[in-house]
């Protein structure tokens, strides 16, 4: 048995099958908010807005998931 033959080579798995990040559209239709508000509630600190480049942002899922929370207890 050659060396080769004995390593097992294993991929690294997400911990989960959820993304950690969202379009700007898909965190509009998640929350039903128009882009404007996505970005208000950025300002506002509701919301957390990643960079990734100079093009392109994300928000997170997990300031999303907590915006819901927080907005159940209002209700």
């Amino acid at each position: 048995m050659t060396m080769a033959s004995t390593l097992t080579i294993h991929a690294a798995q997400p911990p989960t099958s959820s993304p950690l990040l969202y379009r700007i559209r898909v965190a509009e239709n998640k929350l039903g908010v128009s882009r404007s508000t996505i970005y208000r509630l950025v300002n506002e600190g509701q919301l957390e807005l990643i960079k990734i480049g100079s093009r392109s942002s994300r928000i997170t899922a997990a300031s999303v998931h907590a915006l819901i929370e927080r907005s159940k207890g209002l209700a």
